[in-house]
């Protein structure tokens, strides 16, 4: 399977005319195509020699991890260059590739001092026995203990080219229409509007859904954010609590969420605010923030569920958040800790972006 894998990525990257964009000054796409050409090349050639020596296995490794982490980073150029825009990419929400940057930060980038934050040192040992063609593993030490981390080599490898091919496939067919992009911007606006006067938006995100559709019969929420934030959305409709401040608070979220959809489709911010006033649990954490700014660092860690610091994270802000008797911030916290030990990812994202959206205005 691997390798038909590899096959077919090579003869979609040989489908673009790389003579044209070389032609046509686009930079972005020539560059963006050759270091995947290059990439593929390394990974290729991690399965096609053999095991010899430790130290060869260790070099192909490290080798290995870096081209995968240039790869991705490559996919997101050649797509907004050929896009415009950021909705025909979503690798995170593959949860194996999701790793890929921590994992070549643990072995390749900082073993010997890796910062996970401005209080947190961890040291990653690799342990150059364990590495074959298959799998690997390393410790990560840090002051709350040590953690074994095992890695399926493979099962890495053929998840990257999944999603590279079709991906590919996918900015080799897409045709830019502007009026039908205008069409899709146009009704996002008009969600947005609804949304403010409390009127049915419900009904112009599904229109919103089907005419993406349309234009993009073979689109997935793999590939693009636009679906994806879809999605949240409707997680966000079909959750239900009866806590009034956690009610306010996914309405206020799914507007955030309808702003960003915005966003992807134009390529632009949205120059003004959400027309309904911030809920309590969202106004009452952003005054806790100001007064409390060593909190700041902790919010990037709460909404990725597949941060290492996620738990700690949630733990000190809500010591922070008790020591401080912030009613608002501990119902908040004590809730986005809740889904995170339920491992709902999507939610957990969803209803932790006002605090994203606080640390961006930083």
């Amino acid at each position: 399977m691997l390798k038909d894998l590899i096959l077919d990525n090579e003869r979609k990257i040989e489908k673009f005319d790389i003579n044209y964009f070389k032609k046509a000054k686009n930079y972005p796409v020539v560059a963006s195509l050759s270091a995947l050409e290059t990439t593929n090349e390394i990974q290729k050639c991690y399965f096609e020699q053999e095991d010899s020596t430790i130290s060869f296995n260790v070099l192909k490794l490290y080798a290995l991890l870096q081209s995968l982490f240039v790869s991705i980073d490559s996919l997101y150029a050649l797509s907004y260059s050929l896009t415009k825009s950021k909705s025909f990419i979503n690798i995170n929400k593959n949860q194996i590739l999701r790793e890929l940057k921590y994992i070549r930060n643990d072995v390749v980038g900082h073993p010997a001092n890796r910062m996970y934050n401005s209080s947190v040192l961890a040291y990653c040992i690799l342990d150059n026995e364990s590495v074959t063609k298959k799998e690997f593993s390393y410790d990560i030490y840090t002051g709350q203990g040590v953690e074994k981390k095992k890695v399926d080599v493979e099962q890495l490898i053929q998840s990257y080219y999944l999603e590279c091919n079709t991906l590919l496939k996918e900015l080799q067919s897409v045709a830019k229409d502007e009026r039908q992009n205008s069409m899709l911007i146009h009704m996002s606006i008009e969600a947005i509007n609804l949304f403010d006067m409390e009127g049915n938006y419900k009904d112009k995100l599904e229109e919103l859904k089907k005419l993406y559709f349309t234009l993009y019969p073979s689109a997935t929420s793999n590939q693009h954010r636009f679906l994806w934030r879809m999605e949240l959305i409707e997680e966000l409709l079909n959750y239900e609590n009866k806590d009034q401040d956690i009610q306010e608070l996914k309405e206020y979220a799914i507007g955030l969420e309808i702003i960003k959809i915005y966003q992807l489709l134009s390529g632009k911010l949205y120059p003004m605010s959400l027309g309904r006033r911030k809920p309590f649990l969202v106004s009452s954490f952003y005054r806790f923030i100001k007064k409390n700014k060593t909190s700041l660092q902790h919010i990037d860690k709460i909404t990725d569920i597949k941060n290492p610091l996620i738990k700690n994270s949630f733990e000190e802000l809500l010591k922070l958040a008790i020591d401080k008797n912030a009613i608002g911030p501990i119902k908040y916290i004590t809730l986005l800790q809740e889904l995170y030990q339920n491992q709902n990812d999507s939610l957990l994202y969803a209803l932790s972006l006002p605090l994203k959206e606080y640390k961006k205005g930083k």
